[in-house]
């Protein structure tokens, strides 16, 4: 397994991060929720404020280059802080296959702590690797949600998963 710097990515990192989460929603519509036709115009300083006011952890190879991200945040109504949400979760193919996803999946659950009683994320219910990496770390499934989301004229279900980190 080759090893990656991960580290939260700031809003100095905002071209890189708008370069690949391009990348991202191009390459695999069906697994985002937001599209490449709604972001790709989108000012820079967007993604700088993403960065900001979110959390981004990002993988860098050689310290420089962005292969990998995936997004964590924590529910902030009285009623569901103990939720823990992953978001975003993109490899770059040139990284594929290095254990950068478990790296950044794994980042992102230590980064909550004790803080919350579940972590959450949601997954195309096609992507087989990636539903075995998150069976992998723990994660199980809670819910199906059917046509979850719409890419041209096909309809994609998505996974709800869950990890109980207490």
């Amino acid at each position: 397994m080759e090893r990656f710097e991960l580290r939260r990515l700031r809003s100095d990192d905002a071209s890189a991060f708008k370069q690949i989460r391009l990348q991202a929603l191009r390459e695999h519509p069906e697994a985002f929720g937001a599209s490449w036709e709604e972001e790709q115009d989108q000012p820079e300083s967007r993604f700088a404020e993403t960065l900001e006011s979110g959390h981004v952890i990002g993988g860098l190879y050689e310290g420089k280059m962005i292969v990998g991200t995936t997004g964590i945040f924590r529910s902030k109504g009285q009623k569901t802080q103990h939720i823990g949400s992953i978001w975003g979760m993109y490899v770059s193919p040139v990284a594929r296959g290095k254990g950068l996803a478990r790296q950044l999946l794994n980042a992102a659950v230590a980064e909550f702590g004790p803080s919350v009683r579940s972590v959450r994320l949601c997954v195309e219910a096609n992507n087989d690797p990636a539903i075995k990496l998150y069976e992998s770390v723990g994660f199980k499934r809670w819910a199906l949600e059917a046509e979850a989301l719409k890419v041209g004229d096909t309809f994609h279900d998505e996974i709800l998963m869950r990890l109980d980190v207490r």
